[in-house]
């Protein structure tokens, strides 16, 4: 490791501090994470790491420099830094130690599904607003073994702090790509990938619809759903059932439901 930073107007330093603001995340193509086990998955996982900050205080140096991981970090800058300067760049009250910075995988929805299966499952997130939601549902979509996460513009962003961690890694296990307009409701259908959207109005329930073939799970913002915009564009609405005197569902909680029955409806020829 190089010698230790002890400037928070170090330009490295300063640049992590610019990535706590989304328009910088956008700009840059960067982000970043902090803490041992976020940072074991993301290399675990292929993620593009650029470098990695260690606090000179932080307790589980050793540990990490003796781990099996260490080996991969062989092409990536590492830097000791004043524990002044890391609590300058962290964003957690308690921070433990280590952050890394990543490079955001930028690729293009039409690449992506030249390589997608043949019946891919897809999951669109439509301006959600709480990072908790975001993560969560990256998490869950992981693990009901979707293919793709399409986000649109407006949503909050998946790549800050309070996504990252509800994700809890999953966020590099998963493909990810930001849409904007609509055009990318029409690279779907051009694949025959069917459009399935939650609607209060609809009559079917979640439970009797057909999830075989190419999909799209619709999520809405949380206090509006979908906008009629994309809820028009639906091949499939649908509504699932609420039995006591709310008026909807959590979006994360809404995920999970569908996903998983989606899941266990195509296991049944998959």
């Amino acid at each position: 490791m190089k010698e230790l930073i002890e400037s928070i107007d170090n330009p490295k330093v300063k640049e992590v501090r610019s990535l706590h603001k989304k328009k910088y995340r956008r700009s840059l193509g960067k982000y970043f994470i902090e803490g041992k086990r976020i940072v074991e998955e993301a290399l675990e996982h292929g993620a593009r790491i650029e470098r990695i900050f260690i606090s000179s205080e932080y307790k589980g140096a050793k540990e990490f420099q003796n781990s099996s991981l260490w080996s991969m970090l062989k092409d990536i800058e590492i830097s000791t830094v004043s524990e002044k300067v890391f609590y300058s760049m962290a964003k957690t009250e308690s921070p433990q130690g280590i952050i890394a910075v990543i490079h955001k995988e930028v690729r293009s929805l039409e690449e992506f599904l030249n390589q997608m299966p043949y019946n891919p499952f897809i999951v669109t997130l439509e301006n959600i607003q709480d990072p908790g939601n975001m993560g969560t549902i990256i998490r869950t979509a992981e693990a009901a073994g979707v293919d793709l996460i399409l986000i649109t513009k407006n949503s909050t962003d998946p790549y800050g702090d309070k996504s990252l961690r509800s994700s809890m890694g999953a966020i590099f296990m998963i493909p990810i790509i930001e849409v904007e307009g609509m055009d990318w409701v029409q690279h779907l259908k051009n694949r025959g990938i069917k459009l399935i959207a939650t609607d209060l109005s609809a009559e079917k329930p979640y439970e009797e619809l057909n999830y075989q073939g190419g999909i799209n799970i619709i999520i809405g913002n949380e206090g509006h759903g979908i906008s009629k915009d994309l809820l028009i564009q639906a091949d499939l609405r649908t509504i699932i059932p609420i039995y006591g005197n709310i008026e909807s569902l959590n979006a994360s909680i809404a995920s999970g439901i569908l996903l998983y029955k989606a899941r266990e409806k195509r296991e049944c020829t998959d």
